[in-house]
């Protein structure tokens, strides 16, 4: 039986293995403007990458965490991104 402590680990193992796998799209999208070539994600595609990220790392201070049905949602674009 898991307790608390253990959810809330599991949890942040989960968030930050999202940032990780999510933080080279940032990357590529900043190096592509500092280079001045067309970008692969649109201004709304980085907002909405950049708010991810932020909701990944205020999800451990959620009132809802570390309930796994209230985690923050990934943009379902970024899966075609990471094809």
């Amino acid at each position: 039986m898991s307790t608390a402590d253990d959810d809330a680990n599991a949890e942040r193992r989960w968030r930050d293995g999202e940032l990780e796998s999510v933080k080279w799209l940032r990357e590529r999208h900043r190096d592509e403007v500092e280079l001045g070539s067309s970008t692969s994600l649109s201004t709304d595609e980085y907002g909405e990458l950049l708010a991810y990220m932020q909701l990944l790392r205020d999800w451990p201070q959620s009132s809802k965490f570390p309930v796994q049905k209230y985690r923050p949602k990934k943009p379902s674009w970024i899966a075609v991104q990471t094809q």
